[in-house]
């Protein structure tokens, strides 16, 4: 490690950051232990600069013009990333600069990658290397932009407008280094987010195998819980593509996700609500309002057990085929009676609906002539209707 030097800021001058890789290591050649041991590692065309998480002006730096060459090896099955060995060139009479190591019996260090991503960063060293822009670049010299007065003499303060400048860069980098862990690390979850679900799917029936060692309720729990996480195989575009078999099968995949939640909320779900559910179960493979709503078109089709319906003021609804809301209108009515006037506010919490589902109810119970509706500006509320009530006593 005798090859690195101290970073300063603005070293890099306008060199772009081709790569960044977060959870990176630096070992000097054979060593198993290193003071550098979490940071950031980031690819320019001249240079490699390596960033700690802890302390951010500790940051170390290696000249492309140092490297020899690199290589790759692969992970092992106790880690997540890979390693990267840089080979570097024997020091060079003119090299002036200071760094975290003054000598060293090692010609090669280590960049181990515990979060991965050295497939791509080896890519684009190995290209950076080749291209050996540094030789085109007169201000890169051989000490890679170190501390060329030497370690006894202290860097140039900045001041003025320049100062401003570097630590501007200075900030810049470090926003970039951030956002790019943010990233990464973001990516690690999307790739784990379905290796969880088939995680999921295996207690589940592993609990179910050994029922008898745990209680019940704390079985149907567990297994509520687990299978929360989402759909397993959720039906795709890039499988099935985009025509009509991709509908009927997104239909298929609806009533196995809805039909219990249905159940559970009174037969009828409002489509906003489905959008909602639904995309929640697929995870990562979320559908477009427009999907949803054509495979819903689908259910009827095939006979599935729940359907669309589409009410007269224009609210659509998923519903279970036996909790049409013909068969609501009983039910509706009674409430109102027994309430002696009620809201679509008072039913909605009755009945463990929306409000807007309620409402909708309570239109469909008074078509047929049970309820009649009192409109002030105190809101809309329904009453039993006396006048049908007596048309048939008279009769």
């Amino acid at each position: 490690m005798d090859r690195f030097t101290w970073y300063q800021a603005g070293e890099a001058g306008n060199e772009d950051i081709i790569i960044q890789a977060g959870s990176v290591g630096i070992f000097d050649g054979d060593q198993k232990a290193t003071a550098f041991d979490q940071g950031t590692a980031s690819l320019t065309l001249n240079r490699l600069i390596w960033a700690d998480y802890g302390d951010p002006d500790c940051r170390l730096s290696l000249h492309h013009s140092l490297v020899k060459h690199i290589d790759r090896h692969n992970k092992s099955m106790f880690s997540r990333g890979g390693k990267i060995v840089i080979h570097l060139t024997p020091t060079p009479a003119n090299f002036q600069g200071s760094g975290p190591v003054a000598a060293s019996p090692f010609h090669s260090v280590r960049l181990n990658f515990r979060q991965g991503g050295d497939e791509d960063f080896y890519k684009k060293f190995r290209d950076a290397l080749e291209r050996k822009t540094w030789l085109r670049t007169p201000s890169s010299s051989s000490s890679a932009g170190s501390r060329q007065s030497g370690a006894t003499q202290a860097a140039p303060r900045a001041v003025g407008i320049s100062g401003i400048e570097r630590r501007l860069a200075e900030q810049n980098t470090r926003t970039q280094e951030n956002i790019s862990q943010a990233f990464e690390d973001l990516g690690k979850l999307m790739e784990m987010a379905k290796d969880m679900v088939s995680i999921s799917k295996s207690i589940s029936e592993k609990l179910r195998l050994k029922q008898g060692e745990i209680t019940d309720d704390e079985t149907v729990q567990f297994k509520s819980y687990l299978l929360s996480l989402g759909v397993s195989d959720p039906v795709t575009k890039s499988a099935f593509g985009s025509g009509a078999q991709y509908y009927e099968k997104l239909a298929n995949e609806l009533a196995t996700i809805l039909e219990k939640p249905l159940k559970e909320c009174g037969g009828m779900m409002a489509l906003p609500d489905v959008y909602c559910r639904v995309n929640r179960a697929r995870g990562l493979e979320l559908l477009s309002p427009e999907d949803l709503l054509n495979g819903c078109a689908m259910l009827v089709k095939l006979n599935l057990p729940i359907t669309l319906h589409h009410f007269d003021s224009g609210v659509l609804v998923v519903q279970l085929k036996s909790m049409s809301v013909e068969t609501t209108i009983e039910p509706t009515a009674k409430f109102v009676t027994d309430s002696d006037s009620a809201t679509a506010q008072e039913l909605a919490q009755t009945a463990g609906i929306s409000v807007v589902l309620a409402k909708e109810r309570l239109l469909a119970t008074e078509e047929v002539g049970q309820i009649c509706r009192d409109d002030t500006i105190e809101g809309l509320r329904f009453y039993p209707n006396k006048f049908a009530e007596a048309q048939t006593a008279a009769s």
